[in-house]
């Protein structure tokens, strides 16, 4: 049987520089301080190329599977952030709610601690 799958992407144009943001992020911290990313709690290892970089995050809930992806790219104005994320699983009906209530403005928020 088929499960349901609920999925939400968002983009936005900034202009930070990519290499600040890269400098923040290979700090000491793995997040680089940023507060709006560990509310996600389970990052995978950040995957880093010389224009781009991809912080994943999956984390099983009760009879759902809850992934996504900020992807960082370098632009010619600063930085290309890219947000895409999707839920998977019978029990997602519930929990979809909460997963868009931390991901709501999350890159509105990453904006504002840059």
């Amino acid at each position: 049987m088929r499960q349901p799958v609920f999925s939400f992407e968002a983009e936005l144009l900034t202009d930070a520089p990519f290499e600040h943001i890269t400098g923040r992020l290979q700090g000491l911290d793995p997040l680089g301080g940023f507060r709006c990313l560990k509310q996600l709690r389970s990052w995978l290892p950040m995957e880093q190329g010389p224009e781009e970089i991809h912080l994943r995050w999956e984390r099983h809930l009760v009879g759902a599977l809850e992934q996504g992806t900020l992807c960082i790219r370098k632009d010619a104005k600063g930085a290309h952030l890219h947000l895409s994320g999707r839920m998977k699983g019978w029990s997602s009906f519930i929990f979809f709610g909460l997963v868009r209530w931390r991901t709501d403005r999350l890159l509105d928020r990453f904006v504002e601690e840059l």
